[in-house]
């Protein structure tokens, strides 16, 4: 495994981490598909393997996650990084305060290594949230303070509203075929040592190559998704093709490749979902990977030629009904 640090922190983390939306969330088919005995086994194996951090949220499953990551990780808790969010309804001043204590409860910890401001509330003031984050700081029930889902405008303004902490993280979504964040953010990250945390790193096994237009996820959450759309997915079928290819040059599986092409980038760590032990060991086993810059540019090329477009878009109505 490979570790960075936590912008100026101290905190290592490891490149590969694990997200947890999927616990306690129905719409991605919780006790239906999977169970808390194998997300708990799945948590304990990642930190067999090396993976020391662990993002979950105040709003996933309501509190759900929060619950169980604290409950599996209780035998080695001061071996990990945890690290949750407010939601933005909170983002008051006392309002973070008081969100802060729930998710301490639900955890069963003293202390969160890594607080994060879950979305911008254009409602309220950003001082007021980085206040109120600051000062968790300052009481020693927070390490260190992230945003997610800010612009780098945001993530700079953000960093002015604070007196003595500094921002280590921003956690957006980013992968092979979704690079918004190229543009503007990544760039401001590297220059100013802030670590840029991927969700989403596999686009919802979109990039596992394991889907096509016959063979599509059913669950609520990826029928949203407009890569899904049949038309999406017939435009990808090179990028699948490419990522089969370079997967068995490497001895890997296709979404291993992608998780790789993602980690070359040095400020950034990725946090793939896993419900089960065997879908950790996976996506660990990414961060063993080195691909050769040849890789990375043909995958980055393959990629950017997938346009979404804006009718799967309108479509997705209609995929909720199956169609």
């Amino acid at each position: 495994m490979r570790y960075i640090e936590l912008g100026r922190s101290g905190l290592r983390v490891s490149k590969i981490g694990l997200g947890t939306w999927q616990i306690g969330s129905s719409e991605w088919g919780w006790n239906r598909g999977y169970s808390i005995d194998e997300v708990i086994k799945a948590i304990v194996r990642s930190h067999e393997l090396g993976v020391n951090f662990i993002d979950t949220a105040e709003i996933y499953g309501g509190g759900v996650s929060e619950e169980v990551v604290g409950r599996a990780v209780r035998e080695f808790r001061d071996e990990v990084v945890i690290a949750t969010k407010v939601w933005p309804t909170h983002a008051t001043y006392d309002g973070v305060l008081k969100a802060c204590e729930r998710s301490l409860r639900r955890l069963g910890v003293d202390v969160i290594d890594l607080y994060q401001v879950h979305w911008p509330n254009p409602l309220i003031p950003l001082s007021s949230t980085m206040r109120a984050m600051e000062r968790l700081v300052e009481q020693g029930k927070v390490r260190t303070i992230g945003v997610s889902n800010f612009s780098a405008g945001m993530l700079r303004r953000a960093q002015e509203c604070l007196k003595k902490e500094e921002i280590v993280s921003d956690q957006v979504k980013y992968n092979l075929v979704e690079r918004g964040v190229e543009r503007e953010l990544l760039p401001y990250c590297e220059r100013e040592g802030v670590a840029l945390i991927a969700y989403s790193p596999l686009a919802q096994g979109f990039l596992t190559a394991r889907y096509n237009v016959s063979n599509r996820p059913r669950d609520f959450v990826r029928r949203l998704n407009p890569l899904f759309d049949p038309s999406v997915m017939r435009r990808a079928g090179p990028l699948m093709e490419l990522l089969r290819e370079v997967a068995s040059r490497h001895g890997a599986e296709p979404g291993q490749i992608a998780l790789a092409w993602l980690i070359k980038r040095e400020r950034v760590v990725a946090i793939p979902g896993a419900k089960r032990a065997e879908q950790v060991e996976s996506n660990a086993g990414a961060a063993e990977l080195e691909l050769s810059e040849e890789e990375w540019a043909a995958l980055s090329e393959a990629a950017s030629r997938i346009d979404v477009g804006l009718w799967p878009l309108l479509k997705t109505p209609l995929r909720l009904l199956g169609i």
